[in-house]
């Protein structure tokens, strides 16, 4: 997916939540696309830590953030 993308922006949203081995975190990213349309799309991000790695991870978004706009110019 990223060899089709001329740019990707990505930015934390803080404050991001943990409650022990448990983290939420926020992201919205910016994909500028090589044909000149954009897709920005906001994603939560649940991982679950084990000592200093993430042990498991998933990811929840709205399938509808992916259709590429097209760029005001």
């Amino acid at each position: 997916m990223l060899r089709k993308a001329k740019n990707v922006r990505s930015e934390c949203i803080r404050p991001f939540f943990h409650e022990g081995k448990n983290v939420v975190i926020r992201w919205e990213f910016q994909f500028e696309w090589l044909d000149g349309s954009i897709t920005e799309i906001e994603e939560m991000a649940y991982q679950i830590w084990k000592e200093d790695k993430i042990h498991k991870e998933q990811f929840f978004y709205d399938p509808k953030q992916f259709i590429p706009k097209k760029r005001d110019v």
